[in-house]
């Protein structure tokens, strides 16, 4: 071990020992008396595990007995048995006061599979849960259309099943969501955070527990960490034993792929102290254009092991994609007055149009040759061990490896075709601990949680662009050759172009260390602060002058000191101010032309409230401002021409608020009928403040990907638990795709940047429960059909046309 690590740990390490002084957490707020509605901003609390007596004073009265500003709250008792919570990450008998912590804590909760509270009204930060109780409710047919109720995202679609990820949080660019930790039971499923952020795989819906969105402040997990963190939380095996299968099917209108199916199996069961999950999800679908297919078999599972002061769960799976897409999409041809015009005329057709006229890049009659293909395995092991009722240590170790490849046509000599391919192998791996002292003094008889963490990680990245010889076709059984210049072998054509790869690796370090100081029963301030070190390695293939990436060795090391303050005040029963700041940090993306490049540096501020205090009615509303250096942008004319090129304004300031709201009739009127509405709203101002696009500057432009506005609205009516109904319409603002914010630009080969309209989406649910047991639904997207552009991207894409889909649930 090197003698950097060496001081690293042994700073962090009298850095924890300093704070683990002898700890308490806060009896959790009491709700307002009847029974709540689910709402997105809030889940409803479990049902409180018999406790037993205090050994010494009373447990403090909550505040909705007392004035928030009464003396400080003394030590909460523990149960004796854990709380049966529906989905727990905790087995232990003794993971009582970890599990109390969990369910309603002003923190995560310590084990990072779960990165919200269950109950989020004290909670420090700005959160929200989409729970499983709201997946039944709104049937979204893909992962995007479950996140439209969360204020702060924004999400684009330009494929049907929304696995091409494309969200955006707070102002941060939606596509691929690069700048957004998107993580798995706390694990990220960003490609790689450290070496290339994108994301192209997001878990089946079927077998999500929740989503959990953190927007900020946030010290406890990076980096990615600027914006905000999705996390999509799978089944845990300690929870009640469960069969459920699940299937659908349903149509898609103007694509040759028009009828789409999904199946989904999944199974948990207990036996004494052992626990066991397993998990099947498939599905095929239509994409946007009128050849895709989309196609997708996951495979999960986890076992757990519980004792008395310790559990271990185990779990990991497969996921195969083999979806027929690419992402060359329309270009007006040359000449043409109005492209947007001609994008709209030519409609969903690519396999039908094109040649080198225009339309598409080279004759379409090989696009069914294009495909995208993943292989992704991952596999955790978490050990947590309660050394008391307010001391619990986590531990975990981790690997990830996916491998996801893109083939697609590329030029056209005569009768011959030739075709390239995009390989990209990523792999981290890595271990981590996280220790939380709860219930320890502070100043003053004021109380404390403390949490801590350290994590080593080592991620690996091989970018291999192949090419194919004269009518080789290019798939997931031959991907080609890497290491041949195009010019040099008579076979291909001299297009100038050729193969290249370049090798990337990172060696990570990161430590982080908060405390939640509970200065009345109702106030908590939270400061904290995240040390982020790692060191890049990057080996381009030398070759000719004209290659965009740089040829040969470089290298990089970053070290940075994130800060964080955070406060949560319960100002009246169920009404919660909160608010602080946090430093975030974004590293850059390596296959970029230039490396290194200056990692992004924000500093993110907000202040929000929420309330469940009105019976039947919950909001949460909250300003954010962010200021961020070198942020790095997607833009063509950066480096002067080309896709998927990367460069950097050098300062970005984000203005923004965001509403979530839902009303629920039936805690006013009684009866068997609930009719229900909620909204959500986010407005974000992301605007260049400096910075130059080539040789001009582009102050006051907007930052390329980013909306102003994103809305969803929905009205509901719900009859007991025997049926329900509801329409929403989705608001996706315009948005620009270059720094320069121009209208709409292209070169000989692909557009290069443009302004994506606007538009409104109506989507609508229904679910019958014929049984305790079983239950049917019918949920469509798009149902008015419209065709309008998704982004603009190595041309024009369109976004999924009008979507119907009917299936069952079947719980046993």
């Amino acid at each position: 071990m090197s003698l950097k690590v060496h001081l690293k740990l042994t700073v962090m390490a009298g850095a924890i020992g300093l704070l683990a002084s002898p700890v308490s957490a806060q009896t959790a707020a009491a709700p307002a008396d009847g029974d709540l509605p689910e709402v997105e901003v809030i889940q409803k609390k479990a049902p409180a595990a018999k406790k037993k007596a205090p050994p010494a004073a009373k447990a403090a009265p909550s505040p909705a007995q007392q004035p928030p500003m009464a003396a400080p709250a003394a030590a909460p008792d523990y149960p004796d048995q854990a709380p049966e919570l529906a989905n727990s990450p905790y087995g232990a008998a003794a993971s009582g006061g970890a599990q109390v912590r969990a369910e309603s804590g002003p923190l995560s909760p310590i084990d990072a599979r779960q990165t919200l509270p269950d109950d989020l009204q004290n909670y420090v930060g700005a959160g929200t849960r989409v729970t499983s109780e709201n997946l039944d409710e709104q049937r979204p047919l893909n992962n995007h259309d479950a996140l439209v109720n969360v204020p702060g995202i924004m999400t684009v679609s330009d494929d049907g099943m929304g696995r091409h990820s494309g969200i955006g949080v707070r102002g941060s660019p939606m596509r691929r969501s690069r700048k957004v930790l998107v993580m798995e039971d706390g694990l990220p499923i960003n490609f790689s955070p450290y070496l290339d952020a994108s994301t192209h795989y997001t878990p089946p819906t079927e077998r999500l527990e929740s989503i959990e969105v953190m927007r900020g402040p946030i010290v406890n997990y990076g980096p990615l960490n600027n914006h905000g963190v999705v996390n999509f939380r799978n089944l845990s095996p300690f929870g009640a034993n469960e069969t459920v299968i699940k299937a659908g099917i349903g149509h898609t209108w103007d694509v040759n792929k028009d009828v789409n199916n999904f199946r989904h199996v999944h199974t948990r069961q207990n036996v004494g102290q052992a626990g066991v999950v397993v998990s099947y999800s498939g599905a095929e679908g239509a994409g946007s254009w009128d050849n895709e297919v989309l196609r997708y078999n996951d495979f999960y599972g986890a076992i757990g092991l519980k004792g008395t002061t310790q559990d271990f769960t185990i779990s990991g799976g497969y996921f195969r994609q083999r979806d027929r897409y690419d992402e060359i999409n329309f270009v007006p041809p040359e000449g043409v007055a109005n492209g947007y015009a001609e994008f709209y005329r030519n409609g969903r057709n690519k396999l039908g149009t094109g040649g080198d006229d225009g339309g598409f890049e080279g004759s379409q009659r090989y696009a069914n040759l294009s495909s995208y293909n993943a292989d992704y395995w991952r596999i955790v092991g978490t050990h947590n061990f309660y050394i008391d009722d307010s001391t619990t240590l986590t531990t975990r170790g981790y690997y990830s490896d996916h491998e996801r490849n893109r083939f697609y046509f590329n030029e056209e000599d005569g009768d011959d075709f030739f075709m390239r391919g995009r390989e990209r192998q990523y792999r981290f791996y890595g271990v981590e601990s996280r220790i939380e002292f709860a219930d320890r003094p502070f100043l003053a008889g004021m109380r404390q949680d403390i949490q801590a963490g350290i994590r080593f990680e080592r991620h690996e990245f091989t970018n291999c662009n192949t090419v194919g010889q004269a009518n080789e076709k290019l798939d997931s059984g031959n991907s080609g050759r890497c290491d041949i210049f195009l010019n040099s072998d008579p076979d291909l054509p001299d297009n100038g172009d050729r193969s290249r790869r370049a090798d990337m690796d990172a060696n990570s370090f990161a430590a982080f260390v908060q405390t939640a100081i509970h200065v009345t029963p109702g106030l908590t301030v939270t400061p904290g602060v995240r040390f982020e070190s790692y060191d890049i390695d990057r080996w381009t293939q030398p070759d000719r002058a004209e290659a965009p990436q740089q040829p040969g060795f470089s290298s990089s090391s970053t070290d940075e000191v994130l800060p964080m303050i955070a406060a949560a005040w319960e100002v009246m029963p169920r009404t919660t101010i909160y608010g602080g700041y946090h430093r975030g940090l974004t590293p850059q993306i390596t296959r970029g032309p230039a490396f290194p490049l200056p990692d992004e540096i924000g500093d993110n501020f907000q202040v929000g409230v929420r309330s469940t205090a009105i019976r039947g009615f919950a909001f949460d509303l909250a300003y954010f401002h962010s200021d961020i250096e070198n942020y790095q942008v997607k833009s063509p004319t950066t480096t002067g021409g080309g896709n998927n090129i990367y460069g950097t304004a050098d300062e970005v300031e984000i203005d923004g608020f965001e509403v979530a709201a839902r009303f629920d009739s039936k805690p006013w009127t009684g009866g068997p009928w609930n009719l229900f509405g909620e909204a959500v709203y986010t407005y974000a101002d992301s605007v260049i403040t400096k910075g130059f696009d080539g040789t001009d500057d582009v102050a006051g432009n907007r930052v390329p990907e980013v909306p102003r506005h994103f809305a969803n609205l929905t009205v509901g009516v719900a009859y007991k638990r025997l049926w329900d109904a509801s329409v929403s319409w989705t608001y996706r603002g315009g948005f620009y795709t270059d720094m320069a914010n121009g209208e709409l630009e292209w070169d000989d080969e692909e557009v290069e940047a443009g302004f994506v309209p606007d538009i409104w989406l109506l989507s609508a649910r229904s679910n019958v429960y014929l049984t305790d047991n079983l239950s049917l639904f019918v949920s469509g997207t798009n149902l008015t059909n419209e065709f309008y552009l998704s982004d603009i991207d190595e041309g024009m894409k369109p976004g999924a046309a009008r979507t119907v889909m009917g299936g069952f649930t079947y719980k046993f």
